[in-house]
């Protein structure tokens, strides 16, 4: 991974705009991880809606000029002593990092998130909302299997991401979308839990979500899953968050086969050769 940003520059650069941005001790101070990503964008817009200090990060240096207006810290996941200095008087993180490009997710989501967790720790952050996705808590799900088999693992990884943060001592909110498409949201958002269903949901809905998430304490410590339902009312889900249980989160996807993936075939296989060999016998 290409970092954008030396060390010093961060410093450098953290030290000249905490003097010019100014957050009253009321007003809490958000900061998000992939701010420049297509969620990211969304995420920033429905912060603006609220009395918050926003601090952007991003390792992409050229999305400066378009989040201008913001707190914005170049910050690289992969780089912890520079999330130290960024992560200054934060309250609470707003993740919404992957793999772009020839990223590896074992770095970006995983130890990224490892990073993330330790800076966070020492800077006393309140809570951390992680953007994660359908499937890291569905081990047996055929689509996770297909993803962790074809995808490096990505599952495993972003489930590794979520132990990371749920064993953390940190207030956290994991929200896991299903698939992502950039269609203005015109329908309900179902909320589940076990990581049993599939479906669609635009960026902007999860973005609502993650930073509604800030503000209901049904969403501390609770690990859950969205999508669209085009049967519920449009801002129904806003008082979905006290129904969540805690600790229920599936069966976290390790990237290994499973069983039934394996033994099945093969004992089918099994009653295959035997019957041929029974058959020759026979002749």
């Amino acid at each position: 991974m290409k970092r954008l940003t030396p060390f010093f520059f961060t410093l450098a650069f953290f030290t000249l705009f905490q003097s010019t941005i100014v957050v009253s001790d009321e007003t809490q101070l958000i900061g998000v991880f992939g701010a420049s990503g297509r969620t990211g964008t969304h995420i920033i817009e429905e912060l603006k809606k609220r009395d918050v200090g926003i601090r952007a990060f991003s390792r992409s240096a050229d999305q400066k000029d378009s989040l201008d207006a913001l707190d914005w810290v170049y910050a690289d996941v992969t780089d912890e002593e520079s999330l130290s200095i960024a992560l200054r008087d934060v309250d609470v993180i707003i993740s919404a990092i992957g793999p772009v490009g020839g990223d590896n997710s074992e770095i970006v989501d995983y130890l990224g998130t490892i990073n993330i967790v330790s800076a966070a720790k020492k800077n006393d952050v309140q809570q951390i909302i992680y953007m994660s996705s359908i499937g890291a808590g569905g081990a047996e799900n055929i689509s996770t299997v297909i993803l962790n088999l074809f995808a490096n693992k990505t599952m495993k990884w972003k489930a590794l991401a979520e132990d990371e943060i749920r064993n953390s001592g940190i207030s956290f909110t994991i929200v896991r979308p299903g698939g992502l498409v950039g269609e203005t949201a015109t329908q309900g958002i179902q909320f589940s839990q076990g990581d049993n269903v599939l479906g669609w949901i635009p960026r902007g809905d999860v973005a609502a979500v993650l930073v509604e998430s800030i503000y209901k304490d049904g969403a501390k410590n609770k690990t859950f899953e969205v999508i669209n339902d085009e049967s519920l009312a449009v801002n129904a889900w806003r008082d979905e968050f006290d129904s969540l249980e805690l600790n229920e989160y599936g069966k976290i996807a390790t990237g290994e086969l499973p069983i039934r993936y394996w033994l099945i075939p093969s004992m089918i296989l099994l009653g295959v050769i035997y019957l041929i060999r029974r058959r020759r016998t026979r002749n």
